[in-house]
């Protein structure tokens, strides 16, 4: 269908969408149960959505506009009441994280729905293989311009929010070595990593009716990028980031998103140019196998230095401008997570070392996840 037009938004409003594990005790492994779930929960989620994702191990719930990061919390945790809920009732459990550690995504069920079903005949093997677990935020956008401004801007941030995120170290019953193994599954995709550049609305206009006419799109959901403009919604979409194993962390990320966004908007600190892209998918790369420790390459003067030592100071940029969207409880917590490094993928880790199983330590993730 052909491009909607760019629906105006209130600037910097939040949507936050977390993909969730459904859980099978007492073997943990993941349940093919979703659509009994959302069919539990129709009539019941009055803020918010409950609805599938690719397969039926996957369950995404998201919140409706929200202004700030404490009605966004507020929203998840109203959801999540709902999904525990009604999942106690079936016998099964709920957890984030960004990847399941030992299912095989051989044994996945892809949802029956016209369009994930023309994806798996496209696809093939490669859907049921992205059976991993992500979170999405959306910003509002006054206008498009605005809109394609964040779409570079938020792109040298890519790094930042993979290592905050970073939960999936294990796939298959091995760890992979990687702090975000999850964005590997998609790298087969032809439509993985940045947008292609482009330096307006008109532009973006342009290149997305080259690709509908082509018969490779049919709408903007059929674009996975790294950020992709939602013009339905009035907003960008930042898609890199693993599901956390809790909702505050999941919040706090958003609302650094949501800090960041205002910064950009508001000081216009960077020229956008097609060579910033230059190192963009090294940059992805070392926060991915990295996380904190990860080297970040600045692109016009060569600079490195590791993730942790780039979000420190940034976080001292973008702290008025977080005050002024209730955001400020986000970023003192994300400078917990950098000093010390507090990541989820360290703590899998350091679990498993300690002589725990893979099946205890998702029965410890749904614990978590019910209770933070």
């Amino acid at each position: 269908m052909p491009l909607s037009d760019f629906v105006h938004s209130e600037p910097y409003t939040l949507g936050i969408e977390l993909e969730l594990q459904i859980i099978n005790p007492p073997t943990n492994d993941l349940s093919q149960d979703s659509s009994l779930l959302i069919d539990s929960l129709k009539g019941v989620v009055t803020e918010g959505e409950v609805k599938h994702d690719i397969t039926e191990s996957m369950l995404e719930i998201a919140t409706g506009v929200c202004a700030d990061i404490g009605e966004a919390f507020s929203q998840l945790s109203g959801l999540r009441q709902h999904v525990l809920h009604s999942a106690s009732q079936h016998h099964l459990t709920i957890c984030g994280g960004g990847t399941h550690p030992f299912q095989k995504w051989q044994r996945q069920e892809v949802c029956q729905s016209e369009r994930y079903n023309q994806t798996l005949e496209l696809f093939g093997y490669l859907m049921k293989q992205a059976t991993v677990f992500g979170q999405h935020v959306h910003v509002g956008c006054e206008n498009e311009e605005d809109a394609i401004y964040l779409l570079h801007g938020l792109s040298r941030f890519v790094p930042h929010v993979i290592a905050l995120s970073a939960s999936s170290p294990y796939i298959q019953g091995g760890d992979t070595t990687y702090a975000s193994s999850r964005l590997n599954i998609f790298s087969a995709f032809p439509d993985n990593g940045p947008a292609p550049f482009v330096s307006d609305w008109q532009e973006f206009k342009w290149m997305y009716q080259r690709l509908e006419s082509s018969g490779i799109v049919q709408s903007m959901k059929d674009l996975h990028w790294d950020i992709r403009p939602s013009p339905n919604f009035g907003t960008i979409e930042v898609r890199v980031m693993d599901t956390p194993l809790t909702i505050t962390r999941a919040v706090n990320i958003a609302g650094f998103i949501q800090a960041l966004a205002h910064w950009l908007l508001s000081e216009r600190p960077f020229v956008p140019r097609s060579e910033d892209y230059l190192l963009y998918r090294f940059n992805r790369f070392q926060a991915s196998r990295f996380g904190f420790e990860g080297k970040l390459t600045d692109v016009r003067c060569g600079e490195q230095r590791t993730l942790a030592e780039d979000i420190l100071p940034l976080l001292d940029t973008l702290a008025p401008y977080a005050a002024q969207l209730q955001a400020t409880s986000a970023l003192e917590a994300i400078e917990g997570y950098v000093r010390i490094n507090d990541s989820d993928t360290r703590r899998i880790r350091q679990f498993i070392s300690e002589g725990g199983l893979l099946t205890e330590l998702i029965r410890k993730h749904c614990e978590i996840w019910a209770t933070d």
